[in-house]
Formats: structure tokens, C-alpha cells, sequence
């Protein structure tokens, strides 16, 4: 039986110059294999896995505010919400608690018999509203639901949601479900390190995919370090309830269409080269940080899940010591393993080994690939914004100078001009939008940069890797 899934690599520079150090770039494809496709196209339909989809949803005080502007609202007084001024008002639009509600009932409705649900509230502390109920039993969903509306109204302290869910997961009995948490939140975590370590513990112990939602003045830089804790994690920001429903919506699916369990990518790295950053490029853009080989120089990746029918990649760089010429390195050894439920199949492997070869000729030397180099310039703008918001929240609380507002103009015009090179007007428009108001302002208000941020996430489908194009 053909293996379910192929592995390719491809690098941006397969020739180095002899004796020369160098930066290579290696683009690592995990994609569906036809083969294995074709011969199952007899077969009964594939099995879908029952999921235990576990939500936690923000209920702090600014949960009350109003999920989008409405010039209609009428006003009934002054008010606060964590400790800032609000108005209280009659509206139409929804407050950022409805929209939760009504997006957690939706999500009820699109999960099957034998899946499992549990719902956890927090501000600054943990409510456990609903834990491993079959998502037809309606009095426990109802009662949770309504609960949803009325707990609450504090501060904002994600770190001890996690720790629930600890609690939960180490007392129930919930295999042979995947495990997905979805989370949506309007605040930055008054604890962001507490909650960062907490989310990396459990979701560590319990092989849990975070996807993770923001909407308000959130930080989408925040949600993208809790995306981090599993390659399989995902953020993204919510302007409105018609994008919550549709995200939500995309989170239910993904976890139904769940083909491989138990996913780890292991990259033995030679401990002749530096390592340098890695991207998870596919199926959505994450700029993960710095590769961190252990003492036996291996790097293993959790992904935890693969969909059906989507590809993953990989971008990571480092730099090559000189070689003689005709000679090869070997830079890595990839080896993915899985299991695949439907299949039957466990603790399955693939193995790849990924190469460069030195050479004497200047043309060689001087070859580049386009496929990776367009991968890595996409994936390049969430580090660069991420680094914006880190400089704008300097500046922001008074600690930055002269130097750090050039830096922001710099890089400002740098991503208008990058855009401009995608032929991608509509996001070279919004970084001079940007540029504008740190011209006035001396600064860029949070919603535009989570829209950047979001927006940096999608991938492009197109991109695969292919034969060496020159």
C-alpha cells in the first residue's frame, strides 16, 4: 500500500561556491500522495475521526463592548470596562459576548454524535461551563450557552484557562478523539508570560492544536506565540460576527477532516552548519523563531495533525561552512512520522536526506530558485510585523527614539514596496495607510496592525515545490 502522504525538498541555492560560506534556504513539502489516493478510490469513504473540540472564550469586562462601531447605537450613560471609560448603549450590532455565544452555537451545531465539547469562560479566573458533553445533549450545551452570557467581567488571565483544561483532560476518557482548543479573546493577558508557558505546558501533555482568536484592541502577536505551542496551530483576527462565524466555522471543518494523528517532523541537522530561522509556510504562514537543535543536533517539529488533502511546508535557513569543489553536504535528514487512523496504519515514517553540492562554476554558483525564494519573501512579512508591533509598543509607552521611529518609516516603505512587487495593490495600499498615520501620528493604531498581521498568515496555494526552475 503506497504511503499516505510525499516528501520533497527543494533548496534556493542547490550550488554553492567551493570553499566559500554561504546561507541556503531549504523549502521541506509534506504533501497528500496520489497514489495512495487512487487506490483507495474504491474503498468506502474515508473515516472521520470523532474530536473533542475544547473552546475557551474570554469574558473579561470588555467582552461587553459592542464587536464593531455602530453610529446608530443610542447612548444610555457612561460606564467602564476594565478599568477604561465606555458608554452603555442599545444597539443592534452585537457585543463581542453575543457574537461569542452565537458563534459557540453554531459551532454545537456542526459537530456530530460521538463528538465531545467542552466549554471553559475566563477573566481572571477560570469557569468550566460545560466539560465533555456530546454536543446532543442539549440541556448541558443550553445551560452552557446561557452561562456564557452571564459569567464574568473581570480582568484577563488565559494561563489559568489552560490550567483547566488540564484539569479536564487529565479526568476524562476521551480517545480515540482529536483534540483541538479554539480560543477567542478581545485583551491582552495581564500575565502573557504566565499564559504563554501555561499554554506551551498543556498543550505539550495533551498534543493540543491551539487555533486562537482575537478581536478589539487584542494583540495578534500575542495569539500568534500561543499558535506557536503546535505547528498545527493557527491565529487570526475578527473585525466583525460575520468573520467570527466564518473562522469558527474553518476551525470546526479542519478538525473533521483530520487524516493523520500523533505527527512529529524530525530534522537531524549537521553539526557543521548555524541554524537559523524557521516558517511554517503552508497551510497558513507562522514565523516560528529560531531552530534550537538538542545535544545529539535534532530538531523535532509536533505537528500533532494533518488534514486530508493539504499540503505542509517548511522554510528554514542556515549558513554552510566551505567545501571543496564536487564535493556534497548533507544538511539535513528529514523524517516525518505518523499514524493515519483510517488506514489503520501506525507509527509510519518517511525519510528524506537534503543536500547541497559545492562547485567551481560561477554560473552553478549563481543559480536561484524562484519557487523558494517566493516562499520565503511571503513569509517574511510576519517576522517584519511582528517586529513593527515590537517597535510601536516601544514607542507607544515612551521608550523609543529617534533611531527606532527611521527604523519604523524604513520599514514601512520597504513593505509598500514589497507588495507592490507581489502585484498585490490592495495590501501596498494598506501599509501607505499605515505610513500616513505614523507620519501624523507617530504611531499606528492596533487594529491595523492585527489586520497586517492576520493578513500575513494566508499562504499561496500556487507554491509547491517542483524540479529546479531557473
Amino acid at each position: 500500500m503506497a504511503d499516505a502522504f510525499l516528501m520533497r525538498w527543494k533548496l534556493d541555492r542547490p550550488y554553492l561556491e567551493d570553499s566559500t560560506p554561504g546561507d541556503v534556504y531549504t523549502l521541506l513539502t509534506i504533501e497528500p500522495n496520489p497514489a495512495a489516493a487512487t487506490g483507495a478510490a474504491s474503498s468506502p469513504a474515508p473515516m472521520t475521526i470523532p474530536s473533542h473540540l475544547i473552546l475557551l472564550v474570554d469574558v473579561s469586562g470588555s467582552m461587553d463592548v459592542l464587536v464593531r462601531r455602530d453610529p446608530n447605537a443610542q447612548k444610555l450613560g457612561a460606564g467602564s470596562a476594565e478599568g477604561k471609560a465606555a458608554q452603555r448603549v442599545v444597539s443592534e450590532v452585537p457585543s463581542r459576548r453575543e457574537m461569542a455565544a452565537n458563534v459557540v452555537q453554531r459551532m454545537v451545531e456542526r459537530l456530530h454524535g460521538e463528538d465531545l465539547l467542552t466549554l471553559i469562560a475566563f477573566d481572571d479566573k477560570p469557569y468550566l461551563l460545560a466539560k465533555a458533553v456530546r454536543p446532543d445533549d442539549l440541556d448541558a450545551v443550553g445551560n452552557a450557552i446561557q452561562q456564557l452570557q452571564q459569567e464574568g467581567g473581570g480582568g484577563t488571565a488565559i494561563g489559568k484557562a489552560f490550567e483547566c483544561i488540564r484539569e479536564v483532560l487529565s479526568s476524562v476518557q476521551d480517545a480515540p478523539r482529536t483534540r483541538k482548543v479554539v480560543l477567542l479573546t478581545d485583551g491582552e493577558d495581564q500575565d502573557s508570560n504566565g499564559a504563554l508557558a501555561s499554554a506551551r505546558s498543556v498543550g505539550w501533555d495533551f498534543k493540543l492544536p491551539i487555533v486562537a482568536f482575537g478581536t478589539g484592541e487584542c494583540k495578534v502577536a500575542f495569539l500568534t506565540e500561543l499558535a506557536k505551542t503546535s505547528l498545527a496551530g493557527a491565529f487570526n483576527h475578527i473585525r466583525d460576527e460575520t468573520v467570527a462565524q466564518q473562522l469558527f466555522g474553518q476551525a470546526v471543518n479542519s478538525q473533521k477532516n483530520i487524516q493523520a494523528t500523533n505527527v512529529q517532523l524530525q530534522l537531524w541537522l549537521s553539526p557543521d552548519l548555524q541554524v537559523r530561522e524557521l516558517y511554517r509556510t503552508k497551510p497558513e504562514i507562522l514565523f516560528v523563531g529560531d531552530l534550537a537543535p538538542d545535544s545529539s543536533n535534532q530538531v523535532t517539529l509536533r505537528l500533532e495533525q494533518m488534514e486530508r488533502g493539504k499540503a505542509y511546508e517548511f522554510l528554514f535557513r542556515c549558513t554552510l561552512p566551505g567545501r571543496p569543489t564536487n564535493s556534497r553536504m548533507r544538511i539535513a535528514k528529514a523524517t516525518l512520522s505518523y499514524d493515519v487512523p483510517s488506514m489503520q496504519k501506525q507509527d509510519e515514517k518517511l525519510e528524506s536526506n537534503i543536500v547541497v553540492e559545492f562547485t567551481n562554476d560561477a554560473n552553478r554558483a549563481a543559480e536561484r530558485s524562484g519557487d523558494v525564494r517566493k516562499v520565503l519573501a511571503r513569509a517574511e512579512v510576519q517576522r517584519q510585523v511582528l517586529f513593527l508591533q515590537g517597535k510601536i509598543d516601544l514607542l507607544k509607552a515612551g521608550g523609543g527614539t529617534q533611531r527606532d521611529r527611521e527604523i519604523v518609516a524604513r520599514l514601512l516603505e520597504a513593505l509598500i514596496r514589497k507588495f507592490e512587487d507581489f502585484g498585490d495593490q490592495a495590501m501596498a495600499n494598506q501599509y501607505r495607510g499605515m505610513k500616513d498615520e505614523f507620519t501624523r501620528k507617530g504611531t499606528i493604531s492596533q487594529e491595523m496592525l492585527n489586520r497586517s498581521l492576520a493578513a500575513s498568515s494566508r499562504a499561496e496555494e500556487m507554491v509547491m515545490a517542483r524540479d529546479i526552475d531557473f
